[in-house]
């Protein structure tokens, strides 16, 4: 079939206008940018004016290390024997827990004492224990 336009569409889109098109969405992108920069690096100026100062943690002397501060151990049998001995002096004599309270401690041989002699104290089980029937 044989076109009586010389052999092509006529109505077909010109290249200029989509050219033209292009920049002006080209230039729109660029105006937008011009305009949202320098807006975006005021906010960010008024924002970071806003804000307090960082806290100081530089210290300016030198500080003793707290009495807290981790020892090294110089002789692990000995550090062991010295806790063994603090246990001991604890389980073998007497002492106040809370005064004000009224508690106290006793040789845990005295309490075994006690214990045998009075019997361990009872207590009554709730009624309901854990929900079952």
């Amino acid at each position: 079939m044989k076109h009586e336009h010389g052999g092509y569409e006529k109505t077909d889109a010109h290249a200029g206008g989509s050219y033209r098109a292009g920049l002006a969405i080209l230039g729109a992108m660029f105006l937008t940018a011009l305009g949202v920069v320098p807006l975006y690096l005021l906010l960010a100026r008024l924002e970071s004016d806003a804000q307090p100062p960082p806290a100081e943690v530089v210290k300016t002397e030198m500080s003793e290390p707290a009495l807290s501060f981790p020892k090294l151990l110089e002789s692990e049998p000995r550090a062991l024997a010295e806790f063994r001995a603090q246990e001991d002096a604890l389980l073998t004599s007497y002492g106040w827990i809370e005064k004000d309270k009224g508690i106290a401690r006793i040789p845990i041989g005295e309490a075994m004492k006690i214990a045998a002699e009075r019997g361990l104290p009872k207590f009554e089980a709730p009624a309901d224990v854990g929900g079952a029937k």
